[in-house]
């Protein structure tokens, strides 16, 4: 497919090597992503199927550009500064037994190989309180797969004049909602979403990620969560290394 030339409005913050922009063409606004795109288009297609709340996609072309929905509405830290933590905590509620039943889950998978794979790099030259191993050995091997977003993070969930949304969704070997609750909880529970923002959320993280627990009591693993820490380590500057590790220590026990 042609893409629409448009104008572009503004860039966004992109990760895993790609440019997001927000762009206008004669009929709308919209956002296009360039650059290591296929495993959003995949995941957006596969929970636009099971009719999620995803932004629309416009066009795609061959793993490098896609066009999407621009969505208009409150992040999370906006959301939260001036919402109760309800109307929130249920849509996540809903959304984990949506992915479990649409997943048609059958049985379980065995992560081992996938936890060796993403943590090859892992050495004790990084000052972690454990080796690679020895981590492995306390992560649960086997979980339910179901349907997932990939990368289940508050700043990934928009709030519209009528519903919550979900955005930058990606295809990845961790394909359990388990690990979607876990990445959740590095927001909830390690705040990262707001590690430069001097905002006072503990309040509602806390009863969102007790809620939550509570509602999915196999997802209260805090080796999960130093797993999704890890995913992000590599990522980012020193002073967020810094964060990580502390958040890793206090969480290691």
């Amino acid at each position: 497919m042609t893409m629409n030339s448009g104008q572009t409005i503004k860039e966004f913050n992109g990760h895993s090597g790609s440019k997001v922009y927000l762009m206008q063409d004669d009929i709308r606004l919209f956002v296009r992503k360039e650059g290591n795109v296929e495993r959003n288009f995949e995941r957006l297609h596969v929970l636009d199927h099971h009719g999620l709340p995803v932004p629309r996609i416009y066009k795609y072309v061959s793993g490098q550009t896609l066009e999407m929905e621009y969505l208009h509405g409150l992040d999370m830290k906006n959301y939260l500064k001036s919402h109760d933590t309800d109307n929130l905590c249920e849509f996540l509620k809903v959304l984990f037994v949506k992915f479990i039943n649409d997943g048609a889950i059958s049985s379980l998978k065995d992560y081992t190989e996938v936890y060796h794979q993403k943590l090859e790099w892992l050495n004790d030259s990084y000052g972690f309180p454990f080796t690679k191993d020895e981590l492995i050995d306390r992560l649960p091997k086997f979980l339910p797969k179901s349907t997932y977003h990939g990368d289940l993070t508050l700043d990934n969930i928009i709030h519209t004049s009528d519903k919550f949304y979900m955005i930058d969704a990606i295809t990845s070997e961790y394909d359990s909602f388990i690990f979607d609750i876990a990445k959740l909880r590095q927001d909830l529970e390690c705040k990262w979403f707001i590690r430069n923002y001097d905002l006072k959320l503990d309040v509602k993280l806390k009863n969102l990620q007790d809620d939550i627990l509570s509602y999915f009591p196999n997802s209260d693993d805090d080796n999960l969560l130093i797993l999704m820490l890890l995913r992000v380590y590599p990522y980012v500057d020193v002073n967020d290394k810094d964060y990580i590790l502390k958040e890793i220590k206090r969480l290691w026990k």
